[in-house]
């Protein structure tokens, strides 16, 4: 039986689907002419598509006046019933179409993330076309099957809480600068005079990433003096580096691809430490896609060498 009313029902009937798009396009809007653009036709039918439904409906459903269109009372009811009602439908329509679809989540680092996963995402859509893939870049430890992530690459120094950890790739570290700034550098000594590029994260505390160290390692002293750039994010520290703001810390994979572009190079080459390694883990809730997207990524990270 139908919860409608008579008058609705009638009323419904003589309403079509792409009136109430037309008219839910220029009342997000307030443009009969974005809503032409939007919609791919003309002004002219957008306005007799509004106005078929003023003529059902028997009310006014925008004032058009010098300073532009606004939605009269009515005009408000009918936009937010029809805006959800389009969204509703979109959505099933869309879920209907992705049936054959595969979808999963991964999580890592902003820095990983940005800088060696999501340039690569195009070689896995083309060699898998048939898997949607969602990035999640977090610091967070995340409950991976109360959030629904499939995959979690994360390095060993940040706990993974779970007791099955799959090794990827260990990180190398190396001092790397703009072409530029890299040809003077030919020493260790001559460190002192280019500024530092800092990754500073205090709640990371990545004693790896300390130029302490690395002064330590290259039997330099650290003077007060030198001039330092500090930096939340490692993307940054790297696009500094580009931009010849000084010398930074590299890391493998995610400095690999500025290397090969030429946007930096490698200073004092003989100096190429360890770092930490990165490792895989799935959730325990097994999906579709995930192993081929895994053996993907570790086909990937195993061509990853500094050549």
């Amino acid at each position: 039986m139908s919860i409608l009313s008579r008058a609705s029902t009638n009323a419904l009937r003589a309403m079509s689907l792409e009136a109430l798009r037309g008219f839910e396009s220029a009342a997000r809007h307030l443009s009969f002419t974005a809503a032409a653009e939007e919609l791919c036709i003309t002004q002219s039918a957008v306005s007799k598509q509004v106005k078929s439904l003023e003529d059902v409906l028997g009310v006014a459903l925008f004032l058009r006046g010098g300073k532009g269109l606004s939605l009269t009372p009515e005009g408000r009811q009918l936009f937010e019933a029809a805006s959800l009602s389009i969204g509703q439908l979109g959505a099933a329509i869309d879920r209907l179409l992705a049936v054959d679809r595969i979808s999963i989540a991964v999580t890592t680092t902003p820095s990983f993330a940005s800088l060696w996963l999501v340039p690569k995402l195009a070689r896995f859509q083309a060699a898998e076309p048939g898997i949607d893939v969602r990035i999640d870049a977090s610091e967070a430890m995340l409950n991976l099957e109360r959030e629904g992530i499939d995959l979690a690459i994360r390095l060993n120094a940040h706990p993974l809480g779970r007791d099955d950890p799959r090794p990827l790739l260990q990180e190398r570290l190396l001092l790397v600068a703009a072409p530029a700034v890299a040809a003077r550098i030919t020493e260790a000594r001559q460190i002192l005079d280019t500024p530092l590029l800092v990754f500073h994260d205090p709640g990371a505390r990545f004693d790896w990433m300390s130029w302490t160290q690395w002064y330590q390692r290259l039997g330099l002293m650290r003077s007060s003096k030198q001039a330092c750039l500090y930096f939340s994010q490692y993307a940054h520290v790297l696009n500094a580096a580009a931009q010849q703001a000084g010398i930074a810390i590299g890391r493998t994979p995610m400095v690999l691809p500025m290397l090969k572009s030429g946007q930096l190079q490698v200073v004092l080459p003989e100096h190429v430490a360890e770092g930490p390694t990165y490792q895989i883990v799935a959730s325990s809730v097994v999906r579709p896609g995930v192993d081929r997207f895994r053996a993907w990524l570790e086909m990937e990270l195993a061509g990853e060498v500094i050549g």
